[in-house]
C-alpha cells in the first residue's frame, strides 16, 4: 500500500502549470499548482491568460529542469518571455518524455526563449536519447540565447540528441538576436536537425553553428539567417521543401534528394558548395533552382566534373530559366545551358546531312 502511495503521488505531480499574477521567478514553487517543474521531474504548463505574469526569470546558475513545457490557447492570450542574467543563469535543461517530448506552442501567441536551451535524455543525461521535437503548431517561436550561458554562447545545445526536430505551421526563429548558436557539447557523438512540417526555420544570430551531423529538409520552409546556418559541411537530405540561403554562403557536406526539392539563391550573391554527391541516385526525384542570378550565384558540388552523375544532372532545373539543362565544370560547377529550339536543332541536322552527302559525292 505504501509503494502505491508513491507511485500516486509521483503521478499526480507528473504536471504543474503556471499560476502566477505578479511574480515572475521561475524557480519558485509557489508560483506552479503543483510545485517547480523541477519535482519529479514534471511537464510544465503555461496557459495564455492575460491575468497571469508573461515575463519569467530563470535567474540562477543552475539549469531549470522540466520534462517538456506545453503553451495552452486561451483566446486573447498573452505569450510568454524567458529571460536571465547575462552571463550568470544556465537556462532550460529539458528532458524527453511527456506528453509534448520537449516544447509544444498550442496558443497563437508568440513565445521567446531569451536563454539557453539544453537537450537531455529522460534521465537528465547527455546522448542519443535527448532526441526531441520543438512544435510550433498554433503560434511562433523564438530562440535567442542572449549570451547567458556562464562558459559558452550556445543557444540550443544538442547534447548528443539523435536530432532536433523542427515542426508545426508556424515559424520558428534561432537567432532573432544574440548569438543564435547551435552546438552539440557531447564530444564524439552526432546531431542533426529535422525540418517538418508547413512552417518556416529561420536559422540566424551573430554565432556559428558548430553541431557535426547530416540535416533533413522534410516540408516547410528552412531560411538561412546566417552563413553556414545548416553547419559548415553537414550531409543534407532533401525529401520537400524549399532551402532558401538567405543571400548568404553556405557550406555542406553531400546532398541526397529524395523527393521535389527547391534551393533558393534569394537576393543578393549566394555560393552554395556541397561535396561530391555522385554517390547517390536522386530516385525519382528532382532539384529546382530559384532566383538564380548567372555571374552571381554559383552551386558547386565537390572539385571537378565528377560531382555529380549525368542522372543526378538531368534531375536539375531553374525556375527562372526554362529549357535550361545542367552542366557541371572541371571544377564542379554545375551552370545552365541552353537546348536548341526543334526548328534550330532540325536546320542543323540538315545542314550536316547535306554536307555530308556532297562530301559523300566528292570522294567519289
Amino acid at each position: 500500500m505504501a509503494l502505491l502511495l508513491v507511485v500516486q503521488a509521483t503521478a499526480s505531480k507528473a504536471q504543474t502549470s503556471w499560476n502566477s499574477t505578479s511574480s515572475g521567478t521561475w524557480s519558485t514553487a509557489a508560483n506552479w499548482t503543483a510545485g517547480s517543474p523541477a519535482t519529479g521531474p514534471q511537464l510544465a504548463d503555461y496557459p495564455g491568460t492575460a491575468t497571469l505574469q508573461h515575463t519569467l526569470d530563470l535567474a540562477g546558475g543552475t539549469g531549470r529542469v522540466s520534462i517538456g513545457h506545453v503553451f495552452d490557447f486561451v483566446a486573447g492570450g498573452v505569450g510568454y518571455t524567458f529571460n536571465g542574467t547575462a552571463g550568470t543563469v544556465s537556462g532550460l535543461f529539458i528532458r524527453t518524455g511527456g506528453t509534448a517530448n520537449a516544447i509544444l506552442n498550442k496558443d497563437d501567441s508568440s513565445q521567446t526563449f531569451n536563454v539557453p536551451v539544453k537537450l537531455t535524455s529522460g534521465t537528465g543525461i547527455a546522448g542519443a536519447g535527448a532526441a526531441m521535437v520543438f512544435n510550433a503548431a498554433a503560434g511562433d517561436m523564438v530562440f535567442n540565447g542572449n549570451n547567458n550561458a556562464p562558459s559558452a554562447p550556445w543557444t540550443i545545445n544538442l547534447n548528443g540528441a539523435s536530432s532536433l526536430t523542427f515542426t508545426g505551421n508556424r515559424s520558428i526563429t534561432v537567432g532573432s538576436s544574440g548569438p543564435g548558436q547551435i552546438l552539440n557539447t557531447n564530444v564524439g557523438t552526432f546531431s542533426g536537425l529535422v525540418k517538418n512540417g508547413s512552417g518556416i526555420l529561420t536559422l540566424g544570430g551573430t554565432a556559428a553553428n558548430t553541431f557535426v551531423g547530416t540535416n533533413f529538409l522534410n516540408a516547410g520552409i528552412i531560411l538561412a539567417g546566417k552563413v553556414d546556418a545548416l553547419g559548415n559541411g553537414n550531409a543534407l537530405v532533401l525529401n520537400g521543401g524549399d532551402l532558401m540561403s538567405g543571400g548568404l554562403n553556405q557550406t555542406l557536406g553531400t546532398l541526397d534528394v529524395q523527393s521535389l526539392s527547391i534551393l533558393d539563391f534569394g537576393t543578393g550573391s549566394s555560393a552554395i558548395s556541397f561535396a561530391n554527391s555522385s554517390a547517390f541516385t536522386w530516385g525519382g526525384s528532382s532539384l529546382v533552382l530559384s532566383n538564380w542570378t548567372s555571374g552571381s550565384d554559383t552551386l558547386r558540388f565537390g572539385l571537378d566534373a565528377s560531382g555529380l552523375t549525368s542522372d543526378e544532372l538531368n534531375k536539375i532545373s531553374w525556375a527562372d530559366l526554362p529549357g535550361a539543362v545542367a552542366q557541371i565544370d572541371a571544377n564542379g560547377f554545375v551552370i545552365p545551358a541552353s537546348v536548341p529550339e526543334p526548328s534550330v536543332a532540325a536546320f542543323a541536322l540538315l545542314g550536316g546531312l547535306g554536307l555530308f552527302i556532297r562530301r559523300r559525292k566528292v570522294w567519289r
